[in-house]
């Protein structure tokens, strides 16, 4: 029986259109899924969109149109950046979708059955942006940190959630390795977060102040608060509320996805809930950083926010999913710059991997009828070691280092090309020519292969170019695009 792996990304939050950060995250997931599915797994990719909360409902309200209309516009924009960007998913989960709301309220009887709501009447200080209630000492000169922004003072009656009896347990998981978190630096961050204790949450709002949002079972005047409703898509999508074939085949996740501004609300409020539910939690909580552009934090004003669809448009998906992979730390923060763009495609891509296997094609087209010939092997330890680290770092959550082990195959195949000179050989019909291109037309297969899950169009024409038995020169793998 094969091996489950169900992977997640946190889903959008449709108040605006996606933005870079959504595609580095799409892309990892996808990354993740894909290098499953490679190793034999049986593999379930969710992502998807989060509709419901009081930013959509405000949105909604400038915009003149209702929130529904607002999801449905949003929603379809965050869908065709997945899909230009080839992401493999198996669902897209909508947070408005049938599905979805008879799960989430499945879940909250779940966890109201036993014991863990109560009624209280509260006054705080609530960030839209972050549609959570924050602390007056978490405040920057008294706006929100995340959304520079004054938080509004709302006293309303609503149903906690029992957060707080869940501190201890959550903490041993995590110490435990049960709930993995990665990288390190978020481990340590959120376990410096659970010393003070976790609170009881407000997990609802009065329809009256809040209509947008799925109802609470049994109290038609209450809306679910919208963390306790987005978190539960993970389960929802899998058919939870109805049928729990896929929850069986394949709860529970084995990565959630996340950014590093939600860690608190999938390591706690997730996986509380899913303890007051007694449902297993997650394996594993991956975290990304955020994405700057051009050293600076990304915002209309500056002018520098940057539009992943134009970028797509303009060089195509894999160069795009090949800097947010490659650039960005797996794990932290990094920045995009168009100039260091335009390096990573000319010198890496269209280069170093591209110009080898167009090289290495078309000498064996010329000099041996484009008949894949047998090599020695003299190139196989060196490509073994990098295909070891390349695995150690995929499993280790590290595409960017597992990049670099793709790059210094290349870099081989490169080197033993300018040492060996196949092009001197033929002058001088050396019998070791067939040889030495065997070796090389066996190194950019093994290049093609290991790029399956990082840049899967340019994989698959690698793998097509250069067959078992014979090559095909194709279209370049990247061509050097002239700017003005």
């Amino acid at each position: 029986m094969k091996k489950k792996f169900y992977i997640t990304t946190a889903i959008a939050y449709v108040n605006a259109q996606p933005h870079i950060g959504h595609a580095l995250e799409f892309c990892q997931g996808d990354v993740l899924a894909r290098y499953a599915r490679q190793m034999g797994k049986d593999t379930y990719f969710l992502t998807g969109t989060d509709e419901h909360g009081s930013k959509i409902e405000q949105t909604a309200k400038e915009e003149g149109i209702s929130p529904q209309e607002l999801a449905d516009k949003n929603s379809a924009k965050v869908l065709a950046l997945a899909e230009a960007l080839g992401l493999s998913h198996d669902q897209f989960i909508r947070t408005t979708s049938d599905l979805h709301v008879k799960g989430a309220q499945k879940l909250w009887k779940m966890m109201e059955e036993k014991g863990f709501f109560y009624e209280k009447e509260y006054e705080g200080l609530y960030c839209v942006g972050c549609e959570a209630f924050v602390l007056e000492k978490d405040l920057v000169d008294g706006l929100c940190p995340h959304h520079q922004k004054k938080p509004e003072l709302l006293k309303e009656k609503n149903l906690f959630f029992k957060l707080s009896e869940f501190t201890g347990e959550i903490k041993e998981k995590v110490e435990s390795g049960e709930l993995l978190i990665r990288p390190e630096s978020r481990r340590n961050e959120f376990l410096s977060f659970l010393k003070e204790g976790l609170q009881d949450v407000s997990f609802s709002r009065p329809k009256k102040t809040l209509a947008w949002g799925i109802e609470v079972p049994k109290d038609p005047h209450q809306v679910m608060y919208v963390w306790c409703d987005a978190l539960s898509n993970y389960l929802t999508a899998l058919g939870f509320a109805t049928d729990d074939k896929k929850v069986k085949q394949y709860w529970p996740a084995d990565v959630h996805l996340i950014g590093k501004d939600i860690i608190r609300f999938h390591c706690a409020y997730w996986i509380a809930m899913l303890m007051a539910a007694e449902l297993p939690i997650p394996k594993a909580i991956y975290v990304h950083g955020f994405v700057t552009s051009e050293g600076r934090k990304m915002s209309k004003s500056l002018g520098n926010v940057v539009d992943p669809m134009a970028l797509i448009e303009e060089w195509g998906a894999d160069p795009v999913r090949y800097y947010l992979l490659r650039e960005i730390p797996t794990g932290d923060d990094g920045d995009f710059s168009r100039n260091r763009f335009e390096i990573l495609y000319r010198e890496e891509l269209a280069n170093t991997m591209g110009n080898l296997v167009r090289r290495v094609v078309a000498m064996t087209e010329k000099y041996v009828d484009a008949k894949v010939p047998k090599g020695d092997g003299s190139l196989d330890k060196e490509i073994e070691k990098a295909e070891a680290r390349f695995h150690e770092c995929m499993e280790a959550f590290n595409i960017r280092a597992a990049i670099e082990a793709i790059l210094e195959i290349a870099n081989a195949g490169n080197l033993y090309v300018e040492n060996q000179k196949p092009w001197a050989m033929a002058k001088d019909n050396s019998k070791d020519l067939p040889v030495v291109l065997g070796n090389l037309i066996a190194l950019c297969r093994k290049m093609g292969t290991l790029l399956e899950s990082i840049l899967p169009e340019t994989s698959a024409k690698i793998l097509a170019q250069v067959g078992e038995k014979e090559v095909k020169q194709g279209e370049p793998l990247f061509p050097i695009i002239q700017k003005e």
